[in-house]
């Protein structure tokens, strides 16, 4: 094999390859050394990130029962699926990563994850988690392409680097002005990372605060969310999202059970109803500038904000109508990628 492709020129093999899917590029890496000496470079890796046009892929994962720590995660997105022992929720996503979260002996555990490569990279937290559930958030440093996972507590906040392979706590009291985290915080659909910054949509006596962390400068920040029309005061804020690059607020009407609005947040602080609709299915995900629904018979089915068509995402399991009490399932739209995270020393929390 390796003679064989040694007559093509290397810029042709290289430009190939990075249209190739991760999955076909995972096998070529056992075809050729040439071909794996290039694929596993961080070079290769980085342009084949922004190169690549794969179609995006869906992630949907399960758990049985939220109580029930020997209950896995599951993924029942794809056939040969991975299984995770602990873990109950799935944050994400950024360059193809996602984090892993769960309970572990009744502590707080979580781990970097890439689907695509099965590489799986746990984080031990700074100090034992088992009063509180710590809201997390995944990023990157876009100066210095590395990857952060940062939570936040009542008392304290930390966020971890991967190029440190370390972490970095917060006491309460070594803010200025303590950052409000002890609002309730309320659902992200899909991701809401966006530009080095991540955000979180909080509450508290019916008041929402916008929290963000930024990546870079490792800052917490609080920002105003949208005034919303006094027409209609029975409207509350379901939700974060990232849609079409911009930072979006979900509301429903309280006593309208299927209508909806999204704001856009135009710049910090200055936010555009976007656009006020009708929906029957149940709104679970977001990506690019389509809402996930999923239907009573258990169809998922995109929706476009901007163009208002709807298309079946060809994906049906009755796992999808589960509720919080029974467990539940999250779905994610996502682009793939070569990003490693593995370690050497990694446990082994996949089976």
């Amino acid at each position: 094999m390796d003679d064989y492709v040694a007559n093509f020129p290397e810029d042709i093999v290289n430009e190939i390859l990075l249209r190739c899917p991760v999955k076909s590029l995972l096998r070529y890496k056992c075809a050729c050394k040439n071909w794996y000496a290039l694929i596993i470079t961080p070079k290769f890796i980085q342009q084949h990130l922004k190169k690549n046009r794969s179609p995006l892929q869906l992630l949907i994962y399960n758990i049985g029962d939220a109580l029930d720590d020997s209950c896995p995660m599951t993924l029942i997105s794809e056939e040969n699926s991975q299984t995770f022992l602990g873990m109950k929720y799935v944050i994400g996503y950024v360059d193809g990563l996602f984090l892993m979260e769960g309970e572990i002996n009744s502590a707080t555990c979580c781990a970097l994850w890439n689907p695509a490569t099965r590489e799986v990279r746990s984080l031990h937290v700074p100090s034992p988690i088992t009063y509180y559930s710590p809201n997390f958030g995944l990023g990157i440093d876009p100066l210095t392409n590395d990857y952060k996972v940062v939570y936040f507590l009542p008392y304290e906040a930390a966020v971890y680097s991967c190029r440190r392979d370390s972490w970095r706590v917060f006491k309460i009291e070594d803010f200025d002005k303590p950052p409000l985290f002890d609002k309730e915080m309320c659902r992200t659909y899909g991701t809401a990372y966006l530009n080095g910054n991540y955000y979180w949509l909080l509450m508290k006596n019916d008041i929402n605060t916008i929290l963000l962390f930024n990546f870079g400068k490792e800052m917490f920040e609080e920002i105003e969310g949208p005034d919303l029309d006094p027409k209609f005061p029975y409207v509350y804020a379901l939700g974060m999202m990232l849609l079409d690059d911009s930072i979006a607020i979900l509301n429903k009407k309280v006593f309208e059970n299927f209508d909806y609005d999204i704001w856009v947040m135009i710049q910090p602080g200055v936010w555009n109803k976007l656009i006020t609709f009708q929906s029957s299915p149940r709104i679970i995900s977001c990506c690019d500038s389509s809402l996930i629904l999923v239907t009573r018979a258990s169809r998922l089915f995109s929706y476009n904000v901007q163009t208002n068509k709807t298309r079946y995402l060809g994906f049906q399991h009755w796992r999808l109508q589960n509720d919080a009490a029974s467990g539940h399932t999250g779905v994610f739209y996502y682009k793939e990628s070569l990003i490693t995270i593995k370690q050497q020393e990694d446990e082994k929390l996949d089976h």
